[in-house]
């Protein structure tokens, strides 16, 4: 692949931006690696983590306005930006956590990335904004709605329509940043808090994702104790639970 480094190792995936030159910029080769990547890793039960990220200077600046701006009408420009908005789509519903690291820049699409992760974690060097605005268009790729919904109306009109640029600590403040982290050994901070989700059981991280997906899509609280009851029913029969019940009563019949 040409834009992006991925790996996978202990239950936890990494796909880096890497188009260094143009700041992690999207263009069209990029979605289609992206697409390719997300297909694999969707059908991976192994997977419990996926960890989006950049470099230093930029997670992502955005969409390649260089390569994009070679396209003129409405018809042309639409599927683009419906192709991107779908694949962020599929991240958001990826069955294992997934966190955004932003060391550097998260801006216009690259800010859309971020609100379409479960976590968001950056560097306090990090600035994060809806820059759409200032180039006369609206995002396009979902994040507006998502941007509503993790940080309230008031905040995110206000981000979208002026294009303000935040830094991190308006960021955590309004709930956009979960958690700040030192620069210095950025990404080994970001691996100890993505090995918190890793569990003997990926049962667990997929049933938990599952109930926030559901309430993110209007399902009725009324739904969920059945929801919770099959999600449970699974774990219970697993060779995960039996060995772990197993070393419980072990333990406090020792104790006993």
């Amino acid at each position: 692949m040409n834009t992006l480094i991925t790996h996978k190792k202990d239950g936890i995936g990494w796909i880096q931006f890497h188009r260094p030159a143009v700041r992690n910029a999207v263009n069209q080769e990029m979605m289609a690696e992206l697409e390719h990547v997300i297909t694999e890793w969707e059908q991976d039960e192994t997977l419990q983590v996926v960890v989006l990220y950049g470099d230093e200077k930029a997670f992502v600046s955005g969409g390649d306005v260089e390569a994009f701006h070679q396209i003129h009408t409405k018809e042309e420009i639409y599927p683009v930006m419906k192709r991107m908005g779908d694949l962020l789509q599929r991240i958001s519903e990826l069955k294992c956590i997934t966190i955004a690291a932003v060391e550097g820049i998260a801006v216009g699409g690259g800010c859309e990335i971020v609100t379409s992760c479960d976590f968001c974690l950056a560097s306090k060097k990090a600035k994060l904004g809806m820059i759409q605005s200032r180039i006369a268009i609206t995002t396009g790729w979902g994040g507006a709605s998502r941007l509503m919904n993790k940080i309230g109306k008031p905040n995110a009109l206000k981000m979208l329509i002026t294009g303000e640029v935040i830094d991190v600590e308006r960021a955590k403040e309004m709930q956009l940043v979960d958690e700040v982290i030192e620069s210095s050994h950025f990404l080994e901070k970001v691996k100890v808090f993505a090995q918190q989700f890793v569990l003997p059981s990926p049962m667990i991280g997929r049933a938990y994702k599952e109930v926030a997906l559901a309430l993110e899509q209007g399902t009725p609280l009324s739904a969920f104790a059945k929801i919770e009851a099959i999600n449970c029913a699974d774990c219970w029969e697993a060779e995960e639970h039996v060995q772990a019940v197993e070393r419980f009563l072990a333990k406090r019949n020792k104790v006993d």
